[in-house]
């Protein structure tokens, strides 16, 4: 897995011959499901987007959102949910592990705008449903990961900040559109922001 590919969700292979099995065709439905579902989250928000609402985006029934995802609690849960390669992105070359933390969060939310970690920042904002979701997942993909990789007695701290860093900055160039953060090629980010980094995961 490249650094680029770092919190994307990762696609269902499918196979190139054959006849369509039921069970293909329900994998489809259900990834079309919670294509809908990210979209209608991050629209509306968490509180406002509906199953009902959610089955019409994706052009099924509501029963089908029900069978596949059970309550919309359950919905959310799945789409939002990213996973973070911290051990994969991580080397013997402190500067490389940075610049691989970095492309992996900023180029996940560059690649797509409705991918689950944007999705989960924006509905967090005016959900504590979310808002809590969203805790427990970067304690447990980001914080917990990355301080094991952190050689100093305050690790935890120093990858908890690492996160507020790199989220704080995705937020700023990709949500809110901050002209400076927005407009800024990617490399001059980089160059700026990794010795930053570098200092917080990787102490002399």
């Amino acid at each position: 897995m490249t650094a680029a590919e770092a919190g994307r969700p990762a696609a269902t292979r499918e196979r190139t011959c054959g006849a369509a099995t039921p069970e293909r065709k329900g994998e489809r439905t259900r990834r079309r499901i919670l294509a809908a579902a990210r979209r209608k989250f991050a629209e509306v928000g968490y509180e406002r987007a509906t199953i009902r609402a959610i089955a019409a985006e994706a052009d099924v029934d509501k029963s089908s959102v029900i069978q596949y995802f059970g309550t919309k609690q359950d919905l959310f849960r799945e789409a939002v949910h990213w996973h973070i390669p911290i051990e994969e992105l991580t080397s013997t070359d402190p500067a490389r592990t940075v610049e691989n933390y970095l492309r992996g969060m900023l180029g996940a939310w560059a690649a797509d705008p409705d991918s689950p970690m944007a999705v989960l920042l924006r509905t967090a904002l005016t959900s504590e449903e979310a808002a809590e979701t969203l805790r427990r997942h970067i304690t447990a993909e980001a914080v917990t990961p990355l301080a094991a990789t952190v050689a100093a007695p305050d690790a935890r701290l120093r990858a908890a900040l690492s996160g507020a860093m790199m989220m704080g900055i995705a937020s700023h160039r990709y949500l809110l559109r901050m002209p400076d953060l927005a407009e800024a090629d990617l490399e001059d980010v980089l160059r700026v922001a990794a010795p930053l980094f570098r200092a917080l995961i990787a102490p002399d």
